[in-house]
């Protein structure tokens, strides 16, 4: 009677133990659960005005998986369709307006990094190199986001301008980055010529001495973008769609 009631607690805790893995372990099927789809059907009112598209395009050219990535099926419209572009020269200027800060395009933002899976989203200034279209800032050494960016160099970034009336659903402005990021140490050759640049945008008297303290005590990132998605309310009055991608060539 003691073997057979062993031998069912095994059985029972067995039992158990599968079902726990099915349930942790479920399969992915490509593009992931349904649910995270919107329903394909009639075009909503505010279609045409946000996200206006080839009149050939279908709703599942859109609304479909197309990859894991930072596109929206809103976004995903772009991507599909030439209605509703602006150029890339526009575009890239749209980007550096948005950016200008006081003028010398030195902005916060939220840099989102990401260490054995886990995430971390940082505030941190950066400024922007009008060119090249690459992000400089520099901060202390052993800090959580560069332990982050030199094991894993994937990052995001993101830039939402200040409304005091705070009418950000109706009237956005912000930009989206995704790109990877370079941290520079004081004997790398191009520690100094991106140093400068971040330095430049900042209202303090910059001396040998704190040269010197910088090279010692901080890291250099340069934020590389291979893709920026700029969101801007102004657009729609253009008829173009409010939402418009950059990406390195």
């Amino acid at each position: 009677m003691t073997k057979k009631i062993f031998l069912c607690a095994v059985a029972l805790l067995c039992a158990l133990s599968i079902g726990v893995c099915f349930a942790e372990q479920v399969a992915w099927k490509d593009g992931g659960p349904e649910y995270l789809y919107p329903k394909v059907g009639e075009k909503p009112a505010h279609h045409d005005t946000s996200y206006p598209c080839d009149e050939q395009l279908k709703c599942m050219d859109c609304h479909k998986y197309d990859g894991v990535d930072a596109y929206t099926s809103a976004t995903m419209t772009l991507k599909k369709s030439k209605v509703g572009r602006m150029s890339r020269v526009e575009i890239e200027k749209a980007i550096i307006d948005a950016l200008k800060g006081n003028g010398n395009h030195r902005e916060m933002y939220v840099l989102s990094t990401a260490f054995n899976n886990k995430p971390l989203a940082t505030c941190i200034e950066f400024t922007l190199d009008t060119k090249t279209l690459a992000f400089y800032a520099s901060s202390e050494k052993q800090t959580e986001k560069l332990f982050h960016m030199v094991a894993n160099p994937n990052v995001s970034m993101v830039y939402v301008k200040s409304r005091e009336d705070k009418k950000y659903f109706t009237d956005p402005l912000g930009v989206q980055i995704v790109g990877r990021a370079v941290t520079l140490k004081a004997s790398d050759p191009e520690f100094m010529d991106a140093l400068n640049f971040s330095l430049a945008t900042i209202d303090i008297p910059i001396t040998p001495e704190l040269i010197d303290y910088i090279k010692q005590t901080q890291i250099v990132t340069k934020v590389i973008p291979e893709r920026i998605v700029i969101s801007n309310s102004e657009f729609r009055k253009k008829g173009v769609h409010f939402k418009q991608i950059w990406e390195a060539q």
